[in-house]
């Protein structure tokens, strides 16, 4: 454990700057104060899809980009870095965009749909993004294969990492956003009432837990592993910036913590080439902050 913190600590000491941590604050900063204490909000919701897939595709990009020109100071890109800037938005849009009510309307009764739209939208992320990621390795690699999925190092590190994560969890759980939004699964009770299962909880926190197979093998698979190829380890903070922008949805405490997570744990994937550790830590920390929820 002590050499994956040291490890971690040095790897971002060497790629940051205090210039650049400065200029990383200032724009999470703003954005967090524009998300969470005006009227305008980055997230859209109940919005159609012709316009959520152009605003997160935007969205994405920005923050990607800006990432990319603070760490590495230029805007000349790579063959490589350039496919990624411009491809890796689009997907991560479609992910967050699919148009699950249209789709399954017709299928779900109103009270399924209204409980199980986003399980479903998870779901399908995982699809989405596996199989465009499976053509996007065979396009720059010329195999069939994902990004990241090879074995990783011992995961003890991994649980003490969660285990350090507590105090913060505890302390997220008793802000009061923390409460309009977990229990995820809370909308199980809310809609169907007393014909609620336990397969119905079943079933959410699986499609839960399947949802970060998706983000890690997007954001500690594909982007750190291509772009870490093409700039070293000054990927980590373009992607954690990127990471911090799909999270504008959440508190906005997570959604500063994030772009924390997103370089430590950008950092350790860079060294182990594996989505599994990372895998483990967010979905722990997830289960945990849906377990505070329902206690708290």
């Amino acid at each position: 454990m002590k050499k994956l913190i040291t490890g971690t600590i040095a790897d971002l000491q060497q790629i940051f700057s205090w210039k650049k941590y400065l200029v990383a604050f200032a724009i999470i900063a703003t954005v967090c104060y524009i998300n969470y204490f005006s009227s305008f909000h980055f997230w859209l919701r109940a919005k159609p899809f012709s316009l959520t897939l152009p605003w997160y595709y935007l969205l994405f990009f920005i923050f990607l980009f800006t990432g990319l020109v603070i760490q590495t100071g230029k805007l000349s890109l790579t063959k490589n870095t350039a496919f990624v800037l411009f491809i890796s938005p689009l997907l991560f849009a479609l992910k967050v965009a699919f148009p699950v009510n249209q789709l399954f309307g017709e299928v779900l009764a109103p009270e399924y749909l209204k409980t199980f739209h986003q399980p479903i939208a998870w779901l399908a992320g995982v699809i989405i993004i596996s199989s465009s990621l499976l053509l996007v390795h065979r396009y720059l690699y010329g195999t069939w294969t994902l990004f990241g999925i090879k074995k990783t190092t011992s995961l003890s590190s991994y649980a003490m990492l969660v285990l350090m994560m507590l105090p913060l969890l505890l302390f997220a759980s008793a802000q009061k956003d923390f409460s309009l939004i977990y229990p995820r699964a809370k909308v199980i009770a809310e809609n169907l009432g007393s014909s609620a299962t336990t397969w119905h909880y079943l079933f959410f926190e699986a499609a839960y837990t399947s949802d970060f197979i998706s983000i890690e093998l997007f954001f500690r698979g594909f982007l750190i592993i291509v772009l870490g190829k093409a700039l070293g380890k000054d990927c980590i903070l373009p992607i954690a910036l990127f990471y911090f922008s799909i999270h504008l949805g959440k508190p906005m405490f997570e959604a500063i913590s994030s772009f924390f997570g997103g370089l430590i744990l950008g950092s350790i994937s860079y060294k182990s080439q594996s989505i599994w550790g990372g895998w483990m830590v967010h979905v722990s920390i997830a289960l945990l902050m849906e377990l505070f929820g329902f206690l708290f």
